[in-house]
């Protein structure tokens, strides 16, 4: 007798060997209906296996999910089309976990089964995330912990210093000082504030938001500075509503906004346009300015890294941590002489088309 005939007729051995087994196994029908459970799924969902009986596996899935997804993963066992991939699950308790889940259906003439795999791999996926992210986590909190020291002394210097100013009053010579003096520390707190809104970037808050209307918001405040300089803007942006954080993307905006304007400081102009191609909407800032220098050019998002004399490298950097919150990404084109072009890359939609449509 080999294995298969001995577990088909042994329900010992059969129970035996799943109690070994690490992953959880769920046995359901094509509709869903949990038929069987082994041991390893009740630490996993925290439901006992006779409270799991006869109930549907959706009782496990996140709510945004049971629109498409879960009926598409049954679709899909009915079609005997097997599924494999990562998702959040949901206890008995209300907490969620990443899971890896593997779907395999059985199907004959009389019947069918679905046989679910469900593996938890929430402490791995944070242990890559936290090991691809570490040198660049530890760089924010240094900068961090450098502002959160610099800002007390600013204060302290600031306060001393229109003391001290005050008691020399009507020595007009002083007064050049303490211009200089204040403004040089007014750039300093400016640094300081950049510097902390980068190392504490806010986590997205999803809303839907008119792309058009955004750019648009953004741009306001520059348009007197635009006329004055004699700077020409082209906007060619189709109106689409996208998931995005609002006073994020706005501050994306403005960041190139700025950067343009000090590219360009008589005359010239600035292109804002937009490109769809199927899940994803490409948003270009182009200038007529100067250029970026090719060997300046792989390192102009790194934190830190500026070309200008009074530039603390810090906003173009803010900006790629924004992209990548939005499950997005910058690139950036520049010859000498010929202007710069910014791309920001946005998903349409974040998530797989299983988990947005019906397949049915």
């Amino acid at each position: 007798m080999d294995l298969l005939e001995a577990c088909c007729s042994c329900r010992r051995l059969w129970e035996e060997t799943l109690l070994c087994m690490q992953h959880g196994i769920v046995v359901m029908d094509l509709q869903g209906n949990i038929l069987f459970t082994s041991p390893a799924v009740e630490p996993l969902l925290r439901f006992t296996p006779s409270e799991l009986q006869g109930k549907n596996l959706c009782i496990a899935f996140m709510p945004e999910d049971l629109t498409y997804f879960y009926p598409n993963l049954l679709h899909l066992a009915r079609k005997n089309i097997p599924f494999e991939g990562e998702l959040l699950l949901v206890r008995k308790d209300g907490t969620h976990f990443i899971a890896f889940i593997v779907m395999r259906p059985y199907l004959d003439s009389w019947h069918g089964i679905i046989v679910v795999g469900i593996q938890d791999i929430d402490k791995r996926k944070q242990l890559e995330k936290a090991f691809k992210e570490t040198p660049y986590e530890d760089l924010v909190k240094i900068a961090d912990g450098i502002a959160h020291e610099l800002r007390n002394p600013l204060l302290g210097i600031g306060g001393f210093l229109n003391r001290l100013f005050k008691l020399c009053k009507g020595l007009e010579e002083y007064q050049e000082y303490y211009d200089h003096i204040m403004h040089n520390l007014r750039k300093i707190e400016a640094l300081v504030k950049k510097v902390e809104y980068f190392a504490r970037l806010p986590k997205p808050s999803f809303t839907k938001s008119s792309m058009k209307e955004l750019i648009q918001e953004s741009v306001q405040p520059y348009l007197p500075k635009m006329e004055e300089r004699k700077i020409e803007l082209v906007i060619h942006v189709e109106e689409l509503t996208l998931q995005l954080d609002k006073n994020l993307v706005v501050r994306v905006f403005s960041i190139l906004m700025e950067n343009a304007l000090d590219a360009l400081s008589e005359g010239g102009a600035i292109s804002i346009a937009s490109k769809r191609t199927d899940n994803q909407l490409t948003i270009s800032f182009s200038d007529t300015g100067a250029g970026i220098s090719p060997k300046d050019l792989p390192f102009i998002f790194n934190p830190f890294f500026s070309t200008k004399p009074e530039g603390a490298g810090i906003d173009l950097a803010i900006m790629k941590r924004v992209m990548e919150a939005h499950g997005g990404q910058v690139n950036v084109s520049s010859e000498q002489r010929r202007g710069a072009n910014f791309f920001l890359e946005f998903p349409m939609e974040r998530r797989r088309p299983i988990r947005t449509r019906s397949l049915a």
